[in-house]
């Protein structure tokens, strides 16, 4: 299989904002890391966030992702993968990743505050299993991950939309609450393809925006339900759907997957839940 063409200015490794004249590699990454040799003219303009409203938004590839980056979407983003963790009885992924074989390669697709990845890397060390040599690599296009990482945790500021071009290849492909962030979800998923071994997994987990209610009373009249229909709408002119989750599974299958399987989860949006689960995730 040929090379995708080099995507332009290449990957930038995540820099915490201090001067750091060592490039890490993955073996040495506990520290704030430094960008890339040949992409250093670009971390100063990476930090120069666009301000709007009182928000922050991300410089790099400005207006790819709708959503700002200061402090209080970045609790936002924890908040949410607490609810994440909840969902799934704590565990961090569902899917069958690592039970054939040990992962050596991780890929967290739209990392974010990067806490998924620093939480999957402290519990790989804590199951003292063979995953304790599993690398990961977080990819977003903001720079607000912490400065102090695992040493098996690499960041990087990157565009998933252009062509990857990793020199190695992934045993696992986590991608969680990017619907809205991708406009070409088949090329994305066909990216994902490639780059995985032989037998590695993907894992997708998005929110619908279709509510739903166990008894029915949720009409189009509803006005949360126009808000969301609004919503949908709007991301459909921006061209970066909102109802993507909608479309994985045949998208995953058209690519190549095998083993598909598709789950769906409640998250609740009031206190109305009998079930303690429920009234918990609500009260997050």
């Amino acid at each position: 299989m040929a090379d995708p063409a080099p995507a332009e200015a290449g990957p930038l490794e995540a820099d915490n904002g201090e001067e750091n004249d060592n490039t890490n590699d993955d073996s040495d990454s506990a520290m704030g890391v430094s960008v890339l040799g040949s992409s250093a003219s670009m971390t100063s303009s990476i930090m120069r966030y666009r301000e709007e409203n009182g928000r922050t938004y991300h410089a790099y590839r400005e207006g790819r992702y709708v959503l700002p980056n200061d402090a209080v979407e970045n609790d936002r983003l924890d908040l949410q993968h607490h609810l994440y963790t909840l969902t799934f009885d704590g565990k961090l992924f569902v899917s069958p990743a690592g039970r054939d074989k040990p992962l050596k390669r991780v890929l967290d697709a739209g990392t974010g505050t990067g806490i998924w990845a620093m939480d999957f890397a402290n519990a790989l060390f804590l199951a003292a299993d063979d995953h304790q040599e599993t690398l990961i690599t977080g990819v977003d296009l903001s720079p607000i991950q912490p400065p102090f990482v695992p040493p098996n945790v690499t960041f990087y500021i990157d565009d998933l939309e252009d062509d990857w071009t990793y020199s190695y290849k992934f045993d696992f492909v986590f991608g969680r609450m990017l619907t809205g962030s991708i406009a070409d979800w088949p090329r994305f998923i066909r990216q994902s393809y490639e780059y995985l071994e032989p037998g590695g997994w993907i894992e997708l987990s998005d929110i619908l925006l279709d509510l739903q209610s166990d008894d029915g009373t949720v009409s189009p009249e509803c006005a949360t339900q126009k808000w969301a229909g609004h919503m949908l709408e709007a991301a459909a002119i921006w061209k970066r759907p909102l109802d993507s989750c909608k479309f994985y599974k045949e998208q995953l299958a058209e690519a190549g997957f095998t083993n598909i399987e598709e789950k769906i989860y409640k998250w609740p949006s009031n206190p109305w839940p009998k079930d303690p689960k429920y009234k918990e995730l609500d009260a997050d």
